[in-house]
């Protein structure tokens, strides 16, 4: 029966506490974009599960950089946006490189679970950079029992190898698309015998485009308000998912 389930990861956030923030909130103090305060409440509601460019839009729009810049054409705000993404996404490559993120044991130990009981998973983050921190995370980076249990499964070196397909930062539009093309690519792996579809999720607006799909939302609560994810439509939202059972995700779907 559980191969009748799909898990769709989003990655920032949910799997990795990755420095999209920080790299979002660096860049913008820098000249001459002169952001000094941008909250984490601010990044969940317009930047977390968002594609680069509407994320970057929304700092330089919100923020008023582009009225104080001068840009009064969209010619203008887009060379703008463009300096902006680019200085913002060569420091992230950095600090993922650098290794300046951390894993979160409790989405590694449910997703090897899953992995080990047949479900096939899928990883969806609307970044770009989502792949590379999976590539980046082999066992040695893993607590000794998490690892060993990685190992086991026979695995490659990465946590990447959990994943049985990979859609992250595919321009599709928005994050429902990307929800729903790995679905798609999820059903036809397993010549459509993957009917229901469990999204896991830390922001509101990634919530909001599983449940307009007709998807089960769990909502992962690492930071922020709580009621929110709830709001959004999350059908279970939990701080540890090794709290959450597969039978039950099961006996909820959709």
């Amino acid at each position: 029966m559980v191969t009748r389930l799909g898990f769709i990861w989003d990655i920032d956030g949910v799997v990795v506490d990755s420095p999209h923030e920080d790299a979002w909130r660096i860049t913008a103090q820098k000249a001459p974009w002169r952001v000094n305060e941008l909250s984490s409440d601010f990044y969940v509601t317009y930047m977390a599960s968002k594609p680069r460019y509407e994320g970057g839009n929304n700092i330089l729009q919100l923020k008023g950089v582009y009225e104080r810049l001068g840009a009064t054409t969209q010619q203008q705000k887009d060379i703008l946006l463009e300096k902006y993404c680019n200085e913002k996404n060569a420091l992230i490559k950095d600090l993922i490189k650098a290794g300046k993120f951390k894993l979160f044991a409790d989405a590694v130990t449910f997703l090897i679970e899953a992995k080990n009981r047949g479900v096939k998973q899928a990883a969806a983050s609307a970044s770009k950079n989502a792949r590379d921190m999976l590539l980046s995370i082999s066992k040695a980076r893993l607590t000794k029992e998490i690892g060993d249990i990685f190992g086991a499964l026979g695995t490659k070196n990465t946590l990447y190898s959990l994943f049985d397909i990979d859609v992250c930062g595919i321009d599709l539009g928005g994050k429902e698309d990307i929800l729903k093309y790995a679905a798609t690519k999820l059903k036809e792996l397993t010549n459509g015998m993957t009917t229901h579809f469990v999204v896991f999720e830390d922001a509101p607006s990634g919530i909001k485009a599983a449940k307009s799909l007709g998807y089960l939302a769990v909502g992962v609560w690492r930071f922020g308000d709580e009621k929110a994810l709830r709001q959004a439509g999350a059908d279970l939202v939990t701080r540890d998912l090794r709290t959450v059972k597969i039978e039950e995700l099961l006996s909820r779907k959709k």
